[in-house]
């Protein structure tokens, strides 16, 4: 029996995965395009789009938790356990480590190991720390990627 109740968890739920999955499509196909073409130099397109990029990991987090809370209290009040359920309980729990590993740990880190550096810009490509940045990028779009199709299965299997 739907409640408004279950409509508010269903909402928080729809929302949370907008956010994670459109989100972090719009940053990919879009922003970073947009954003490295309209800039003057890459470093100056990275600062842009590392702010940007700060601000949707500001969003991704809370969205996470939302995602989270409203299927455990949807599974415990409105569903039964099924192979659909423990499907979408898989795809979730992939979707919340990959966020959580790209907002928490590899992009703050990237970011703030590009603000300490000094003279970022005219560090070589085999320089330790564009190095490590690198390392860091390729995980946080590896990790977003992995969050977008997660996602796209679990709003299929809702």
């Amino acid at each position: 029996m739907e409640t408004i109740s279950y409509d508010l968890l269903k909402l928080g739920y729809h929302l949370g995965l907008a956010i994670i999955v459109g989100g972090s499509l719009v940053l990919g196909v879009a922003a970073a395009p947009a954003i490295f073409q309209g800039a003057r130099t890459r470093g100056e397109g990275g600062l842009l789009f590392g702010g940007v990029l700060a601000r949707y990991d500001g969003l991704a987090v809370p969205a996470v938790l939302v995602v989270v809370l409203a299927s455990v209290f949807k599974a415990f009040g409105y569903e039964s356990v099924g192979p659909q359920l423990i499907a979408r309980w898989l795809s979730l729990a992939l979707l919340s480590i990959a966020t959580l590993y790209a907002s928490v740990w590899a992009n703050p880190i990237a970011r703030s190991l590009r603000a300490t550096t000094e003279d970022w810009g005219s560090l070589p490509e085999h320089a330790p720390a564009r190095r490590e940045f690198m390392t860091l990028h390729r995980r946080s779009r590896r990790a977003m990627s992995i969050a977008v199709l997660a996602g796209i299965v679990a709003l299929f299997l809702s």
